[in-house]
Formats: structure tokens, C-alpha cells, sequence
């Protein structure tokens, strides 16, 4: 309690400064309506400023939340569009009575982790087989392919992406059809090669490469690459494409796993005698 005291005691001074200006200031706000407004004004001033740092704070906070309902959504509109369903019947008097089942479902993931410069590169995203992920399912991003799922757990999966020598999958030129194995060489994580493409082919640099729906694994269409160079193979009658993959696999963030509901049973019918 002395201590107290004496704590008052030494600093009255101070205190009696801060009672006598707070008793000047009151009086020339309440009495005086111009020093009162351009108070008022500061203060909504400095509000203002603190609320637009603190919603911008929020709102950067928020964004890892609102980019995986963005994934959500858009794994949900890509279920819907026409490419997404199968024909499965029409009457003899009219295709306009054509019957569509869902073939295609898509499964957003976020990538975290994975490599781009090594020889053997893979990822890791945060859906497993709880979310509906098994083994051999295709894996793409918002430009095009990213690769195939290998290994499955309960919440996670190990992902092989299209610049892993092991993965191969099936492309074909957009606008003509003709199709071929696309591999990487394991050199340059931008570049792929597209092979065994008919010499009689016309190929024209900036060619489209997409899928083509043959290896059970990617719906037909998906963007694969752009033709950059291109040259006859030592056979002379096939070309070999080098492409520019449409994935930047430096910048992979959220992805969509292919679920393909037709699959079990083409397989089962191609393997049958």
C-alpha cells in the first residue's frame, strides 16, 4: 500500500497533466462543433483504415479454404457437362430419345507434396480411398493431364505425374485423329514426346495433343501438349512430336481425380475369351 502511495506521489504531476488535458479536450469537442467534426472525421479515418487491414488479413486467411470450395465446385461442374455422360440407348425412330447415364465423376485434391526435377518424380495429395480413390485412376488439373494414381491409403494417395519415365499414357492430334504414346524423356519438366505418328499424317507446329480415351484412364479430349518440333523417325514412316505440356508441373495445386463408372465392366469384357 506505501508503495502505492509512493508511485502516486512521484508522478502526480503526470497525472494531473493527463486529468487537466482530458478535461481541455472534452470541453473543445462538446462545445466546439468544428474541432468536434474534424475529430470525428479522423477517427472514422483511422477506422476505416484498421477494418480495410483487418478484412484484407481475414480474407488472405481465408483463401486456402476458399480455393478448395473452388475445387469442390468445379469438380462438381465437370460431372455435369456433356463429356461426362454416356449414351447408353436410343430408339429406332428418333435419337433425339438418346438416354444418358453418368460415366465420369471427378474428386478435387490438393497436391502436398511433390518433386519436378528429379528422374523419378511424384506427388502426394490429400484424398484416399475414404474419399474414393483407388489405384490407376487419372489424375488432371485446370489446364490438362497431371498423371495416374499408384498408391492408395485411407486419406492420402501417391500420384505418378505425366514427367515420370514409367508413365505412358495414349494422345492423338485434336484435329485429325491419329494417336500415339506420349512419354517423357526426363530431361526438361515443360517437354514430352508423342511417337508413332503416321508419316502421311500433317502435323503443323502449335498442334493440339489431348487424350483419346484408350487407356481407360482420362476421358477423351483432355489437353495434354502443344507440337513444338517434330521429325521422322529412323523407320521413316512414323514422326516423333516434341510437345509443350499444357500442365505446369512447378505450380501443381489442386487437382481432379477421375472416377470412370464404366471401367470394371470394359474390362471385364475385353478380358473375357
Amino acid at each position: 500500500m506505501q508503495n502505492l502511495i509512493r508511485f502516486f506521489v512521484r508522478f502526480r504531476l503526470l497525472f494531473l497533466f493527463i486529468l487537466l488535458e482530458g478535461l481541455a479536450l472534452s470541453w473543445m469537442f462538446s462545445s466546439r462543433s468544428f474541432q468536434r467534426s474534424t475529430y470525428l472525421n479522423s477517427s472514422r479515418a483511422v477506422n476505416g483504415v484498421i477494418l480495410t487491414r483487418y478484412d484484407a488479413l481475414t480474407d488472405y486467411l481465408n483463401l486456402a479454404k476458399q480455393n478448395e470450395q473452388l475445387a469442390k465446385e468445379n469438380a462438381a461442374l465437370r460431372s455435369l457437362t456433356k463429356d461426362a455422360y454416356l449414351p447408353v440407348y436410343t430408339t429406332p425412330q428418333t435419337s433425339e430419345d438418346t438416354l444418358y447415364k453418368v460415366r465420369y465423376q471427378y474428386i478435387s485434391a490438393q497436391v502436398i507434396n511433390s518433386s519436378f526435377r528429379k528422374r523419378q518424380n511424384y506427388m502426394t495429395i490429400n484424398r484416399g480411398s475414404a474419399h474414393g480413390i483407388a489405384p490407376q485412376m487419372g489424375v488432371i488439373g485446370p489446364k490438362g493431364v497431371v498423371g495416374e494414381v499408384k498408391e492408395v491409403s485411407e486419406h492420402f494417395a501417391t500420384v505418378i505425374p505425366l514427367i515420370n519415365p514409367t508413365l505412358a499414357i495414349s494422345g492423338r492430334l485434336k484435329h485429325t485423329g491419329f494417336f500415339g504414346p506420349v512419354k517423357w524423356e526426363g530431361a526438361d519438366y515443360r517437354m514430352a514426346t508423342v511417337s508413332d505418328i503416321p508419316r502421311y499424317a500433317q502435323v503443323s507446329h502449335g498442334d493440339s495433343i489431348v487424350t483419346d480415351g484408350r487407356s481407360l484412364i482420362f476421358p477423351a479430349g483432355i489437353p495434354i501438349g502443344t507440337v513444338t518440333e517434330y521429325s521422322i523417325q529412323d523407320d521413316k514412316n512414323f514422326y516423333t512430336l516434341l510437345i509443350e505440356l499444357s500442365t505446369d508441373f512447378s505450380s501443381v495445386d489442386h487437382v481432379y481425380v477421375v472416377l470412370d463408372k464404366f471401367k470394371t465392366e470394359i474390362l471385364n469384357l475385353q478380358q473375357s475369351p
